[in-house]
């Protein structure tokens, strides 16, 4: 009886999963292969560590820059079609027209898609205080870029949102892969001052 328990105890801790995750580290090594790409006045990126393990402050105070780090597996999306993102909204901004060029800044997005110089297809996974969930546009910027609400959230607390970006890009730029992830706070349009956090950014295949 005590070798069935142990093996038993053994099956339920120590079993392979079958689960596929590709996860952003923010962790102080992690940070380390994030590259700063902007222009004008920069966001401020910091990390953090609490409880559930490490996070990531943007503050954006008239500033646009993203951390963004490459993808070489243009299959990944094939076996990890769903991006998850945890976010947080400390500070967002007070009544913006996020559909115009004054206006389109957001507290907070993660960004993938097919990204180069010229020609770029890309796909902004937003948080919007004022647009629903499911809101979908095309930049007022730029051509080749799409902008995707995934939270309306406004209670100020941690939420996750999973998000089939391989179906997305297949449907907007007809394209089924990711050549980068960005993380994107940005303000520099409106002006103002916003603070969020992200956390538990990654790929999955459900």
């Amino acid at each position: 009886m005590k070798i069935l328990i142990y093996l038993l105890t053994f099956l339920l801790f120590f079993s392979p999963t079958t689960a596929k995750e590709f996860r952003i580290d923010l962790s102080d090594e992690g940070m380390k292969l994030l590259k700063k790409k902007g222009f004008g006045k920069k966001t401020i990126y910091t990390n953090g560590k609490d409880d559930k393990g490490y996070y990531l402050k943007a503050v954006a105070d008239s500033g646009a820059t993203g951390l963004g780090i490459e993808i070489e597996n243009k299959e990944l999306l094939k076996a990890m079609p769903f991006l998850n993102v945890t976010f947080k909204i400390e500070q967002d901004f007070s009544n913006i027209d996020q559909t115009t060029k004054d206006g389109h800044d957001w507290a907070a997005r993660v960004m993938v898609g097919y990204g180069k110089k010229i020609g770029s297809k890309l796909l902004s996974l937003s948080h919007s205080s004022f647009l629903e969930e499911g809101f979908l546009q095309q930049s007022p910027w730029t051509k080749g870029s799409r902008d995707y609400v995934i939270s309306n959230d406004k209670s100020g607390e941690w939420h996750t949102r999973k998000v089939n970006v391989k179906e997305l890009l297949e449907n907007t730029h007809n394209i089924s892969f990711t050549n980068f992830l960005a993380i994107f706070s940005d303000s520099n349009n409106s002006k103002q001052k916003i603070i969020a956090y992200y956390r538990d950014i990654y790929f999955s295949d459900n």
